[in-house]
């Protein structure tokens, strides 16, 4: 289909053309453009630095990264103080005290071990001591070992922390619980546990120690069992007060806080949280800056909508009248692919989506599998019974198609009574399954269905890329399995075989098609028809596309069956050749100032 720019819309002609109508909307474009930049830039200036120097979500950054920050350094310290506190209940200096009657001298060594553990370099532990399983206190080393929760391990195959309230509540430490073992042959599957080594951090320490090396944003840190089972140890803090700010006076809301929230992963404080706090900061805009900035928002908004509608009117104009070209041409190009009695493919939209799947299976390494199936005895109905009941035939064939593949499965009518599937992802096996339900359902009585006789067909099936990676490959060895069910007496599914199939596809078949090409050439089978070429505005004719149509009783039923035999025997370019005299003998008629389209294969083009 071809169209004259001049016999467009009248009002939008320029605009399609690309001349005053887009100009025009790229001036204002460009005019909007500057406006929206500079609007902002002139009068919004002196605002646009406090707003974005607004404290709150900085702040509210700031504890979220201290609260991340100190869950990480005291998981870090709990896993080195652990491995500390182990290396002590090793000792064989702790595992004396544990004796049925320990000396002094073994007292005396195993205070000395814990004291050395507690005195280690950097460490935060407060109070160590030695229980025996009974929980009976055997060696200590601290200011203060009344504060240890002296009870043996619940699970004493490993190490446990647990938290210790405070006399008046809340927590105020953690107590490591590491068991110390006996000798190797003392259980029967290993060491027993003869005892436990506790140790007592103050967990002030502990969350003053993980935030030593930050700078402090939050004004508390707060260590919070979120059961509610334990409560919450509090560390306070002193930050500095942010100083005022040039223009707007920034201050701080004691009544509400800010808050960077971070959970702990630490075997024993699981769950728990660490919570930045400090007041949250506020911002105080004058009045008369408000009320500026809300009129200079609403002039630019107003501005900029002004000129949106002036840019939106020839543009929005001009896309309909660009959809209205596509929606027309979409509907020639439906037309033209489509079988207008079936609703399936026909046999040009046929090459195009085989030739495109043979182009994914190359580039994709996918499959497919191709049916093609041809209704027997058809030539039957249509004398017996008119070409009325033949069309209702064919449509029943192209619904039970449609009724038995799948979505991304596309059927075709490639010929009078010649159908083709393209089945995506599937082998021959899978075609096998849905060509033999499609010949079942045919053949069984339905309640439903223009022609509800029983229908009769025989099909070839082939893969790609396992049987060919080329399209006539592909369409002849399909072909070939069909007309060799034909031969062995219809109603029939074959799958194509290289052994039965090869004299249909190599030899014999290429020689008697060549011979039925020639007779048509030699004998004028072939006969022009020109096609319109319709302006579908006005209807007026642009000029003619030249076809050509073979005689039925050549033995090929149309004229794609020609030409997909003119491949097969290589004889394209002798049928191009003659099909462009066909047409070029009848085109005297044309008017001289008529457009005469030609086809012409890509073989002959080269």
């Amino acid at each position: 289909m071809q169209l004259s720019r001049t016999d467009t819309h009248p009002n939008i002609g320029d605009a399609i053309d690309g001349r005053n109508s887009l100009r025009l909307v790229k001036i204002r474009l460009g005019l909007t453009l500057i406006a929206v930049a500079l609007l902002p830039l002139a009068a919004l200036a002196p605002l646009a630095r406090t707003a974005l120097d607004d404290p709150r979500p900085a702040q509210q950054a700031r504890l979220s990264a201290q609260a991340e920050r100190i869950a990480i350094e005291i998981q870090r310290e709990v896993e080195a103080l652990r491995v500390s506190i182990e290396e002590a209940a090793a000792s064989d200096a702790v595992a004396g005290a544990l004796g049925a009657k320990p000396t002094k001298k073994q007292i005396g060594a195993a205070t000395s071990q814990l004291a050395g553990t507690i005195g280690g370099a950097g460490s935060l532990i407060e109070t160590a001591a030695i229980v025996d399983t009974a929980g009976a206190l055997r060696a200590a080393a601290g200011p203060d070992s009344s504060q240890l929760l002296l009870m043996p391990l619940p699970d004493p195959d490993g190490p446990q922390v647990r938290p210790v309230p405070g006399a008046t509540g809340g927590l105020t430490s953690l107590e490591f619980a590491v068991p110390i073992l006996g000798a190797p042959g003392s259980g029967a599957t290993g060491p027993t546990p003869i005892g436990t080594v506790l140790a007592l951090v103050p967990i002030d320490g502990l969350i003053r120690w993980a935030n030593a090396d930050l700078a402090s944003a939050a004004d508390r840190i707060e260590l919070t069992d979120v059961s509610g089972q334990f409560g919450t140890a509090v560390t306070d803090l002193t930050s500095a007060s942010v100083a005022p700010g040039s223009m707007i006076e920034i201050q701080t809301d004691p009544s509400v806080l800010t808050r960077g929230v971070a959970t702990l992963e630490t075997p024993g404080l699981r769950g728990w949280q660490i919570i930045a706090s400090a007041p949250q900061s506020v911002l105080e805009l004058p009045v008369a800056m408000i009320a500026t900035l809300v009129a200079l928002l609403a002039l630019l908004i107003g501005f900029t909508f002004w000129m949106a509608r002036k840019i939106i009117a020839p543009a929005a104009e001009m896309e309909e009248q660009r959809a209205r070209f596509h929606e027309l041409y979409m509907t020639a190009r439906e037309a033209a692919l489509q079988d207008s009695l079936t609703g399936l493919g026909n046999h040009r939209a046929f090459q195009e989506a085989l030739s495109r799947m043979v182009e994914q299976a190359r580039r994709y390494n996918t499959s497919f599998s191709l049916v093609m199936l041809d209704i027997d005895e058809f030539k039957l109905v249509n004398d017996a019974r008119g070409h009325a009941t033949g069309d209702e035939l064919l449509i029943e064939v192209g619904d039970l198609i449609r009724g038995a593949t799948r979505g991304a499965d596309v059927g075709f009518r490639i010929g009078g009574d010649e159908f083709a599937i393209l089945l995506a992802e599937t082998n021959v096996d899978g075609a096998l399954v849905v060509a033999k339900r499609i010949l079942s359902r045919g053949l069984e009585d339905r309640a439903h269905g223009r022609y509800r006789a029983p229908i009769s067909f025989s099909a070839g099936i082939t893969e790609c890329p396992r049987g060919g990676t080329e399209r006539l490959e592909l369409t002849a060895q399909a072909d070939a399995a069909l007309y060799r069910g034909k031969r062995e007496g219809r109603t029939v599914v074959n799958v194509y075989d290289p052994e039965l199939d090869r004299g249909h596809v190599d030899g014999s078949m290429r020689s008697e098609l060549s011979a039925s090409i020639s007779a048509v050439i030699e004998s004028r089978g072939l006969s022009a028809v020109y096609q319109p070429i319709v302006h579908l505005d006005t209807g007026r004719i642009l000029g003619y596309e030249g076809l050509v149509r073979v005689d039925p009783s050549s033995g090929f039923p149309h004229t794609g069956a020609l030409f997909d035999a003119a491949e097969i025997a290589g004889r394209v370019l002798d049928l191009d050749r003659a099909a462009l005299d066909v047409v070029l003998r009848g085109a005297g008629g044309i008017p001289n100032d008529a457009l005469l389209s030609l086809n012409v294969s890509p073989r002959s083009f080269e």
